[in-house]
């Protein structure tokens, strides 16, 4: 009876060793660097050893801002730069390097654009003058001394900024004040600048100059010419304060014309809606800031009708100081003409809501989008 018992012991035991499998000896990537774009998901795929070990992972982004990752490994790229993935297992762990470049330009992201370079949609920014947006933020690349509108209107550079130099070779697109690269009599006046002193940022010879009017070689648009688009040279420009305050809701033609957006689940930001919209058959649009990012919701397919109909798309950009960068795709601030003591006048993106009546330090790098005056 009693070897009985004995054998029954043995069976038993050796059947929960069997069924709980072998514990991990190590983990590997599958790919040790995988490069994809703002935008993309990617499935990430591991290997244990030996091959019948049973376990469960955790995953972790070393920065999630740049590419964040699920519990299954489902990578999300969010701006462009570099971080890590690590994935445990019992005490073991790995790690992938993740690269997230600028993405492709995305079919139909040029609809509704001009020739030069605007949406072609009007917004009244005064009871008397309507302008049009450019197709995408400011980008600069030092190296060749070129600038460009941004390929997408949701495109940003993210942490590419971090490299700002006068030979950089990376694009950037926050800047500080009046940067324009020509000489206004500020001190600090080249895009590149990364200088921490508010008071190299003033035109002429006074603090209380904006740059509009003798000071406009200040203004980005108003000196430099636009890589692909040449037919409006000269006159783009950046919105005034009280241009960006009329434009979200200073006349009964602007009420309930902005709202916080996503686009592809990934881009934040504003969406702002031209004079008289007329929402696409298949389109939809919710005033205001109610569920942050989460009011309005498009895939890359409804947002390029939206943006067909009118409609204009400000990311979250994030916020620069000196060589660092931080909150990209989270908060986003865009530069006004209008000076306010060591300060200037911004739009301010953020989670939860947005204000035209927020001034920032003039040496933190911003972002810029110009518009042109209705011919």
């Amino acid at each position: 009876m009693k070897s009985i018992c004995r054998l029954s012991f043995i069976i038993t035991l050796a059947f929960l060793l069997t069924s709980c499998g072998a514990k991990v000896k190590s983990i590997a990537f599958v790919a040790e660097k995988v490069t994809i774009a703002v935008g993309d998901t990617y499935q990430l795929a591991v290997y244990a050893t030996p091959e019948d070990a049973e376990y469960e992972t955790e995953w972790t982004s070393s920065n999630p801002d740049i590419a964040s990752v699920d519990d299954k490994g489902l990578v999300v790229a969010k701006a462009i730069g570099t971080c890590t993935v690590t994935v445990d297992a019992d005490g073991k762990s790995a790690t992938c390097d993740i690269v997230v470049k600028e993405a492709e330009v995305i079919p139909g992201a040029d609809i509704n654009v001009t020739d030069y370079g605007a949406v072609n949609s009007y917004f009244s920014v005064s009871d008397s003058k309507q302008i049009m947006f450019s197709c995408g933020n400011l980008q600069y690349q030092a190296s060749s001394g070129t600038w460009r509108f941004a390929p997408t209107q949701w495109a940003c550079r993210g942490y590419d900024n971090q490299y700002i130099s006068a030979t950089a070779d990376q694009w950037i697109d926050l800047f500080g004040w009046a940067t324009s690269g020509s000489e206004s009599g500020a001190i600090a006046y080249q895009p590149y600048s990364t200088d921490p002193d508010d008071s190299h940022y003033i035109v002429g010879d006074n603090i209380e100059n904006s740059i509009i009017g003798p000071n406009a070689r200040g203004d980005w648009g108003r000196t430099n010419r636009i890589s692909g688009y040449s037919g409006r040279d000269g006159y783009w420009r950046v919105l005034t304060y009280d241009e960006w305050q009329y434009l979200l809701g200073g006349s009964s033609v602007r009420t309930g014309k902005w709202g916080l957006a996503t686009i592809n689940g990934v881009f934040h930001g504003l969406v702002l809606l031209p004079d008289g919209w007329v929402a696409p058959s298949s389109g939809c649009f919710t005033n205001g800031d109610y569920r942050g990012y989460n009011t309005n919701k498009y895939t890359y397919l409804e947002w390029s009708e939206m943006q067909n109909s009118g409609a204009v798309f400000l990311p979250a950009a994030g916020v620069r100081n000196g060589t660092e960068v931080n909150y990209v795709n989270i908060d986003g601030y865009y530069w006004s003409a209008t000076a306010d003591g060591n300060a200037a006048r911004t739009l301010c993106i953020g989670s939860e809501s947005v204000s035209a009546s927020v001034s920032r330090y003039r040496h933190l790098g911003l972002s810029v989008r110009l518009v042109l005056d209705r011919f």
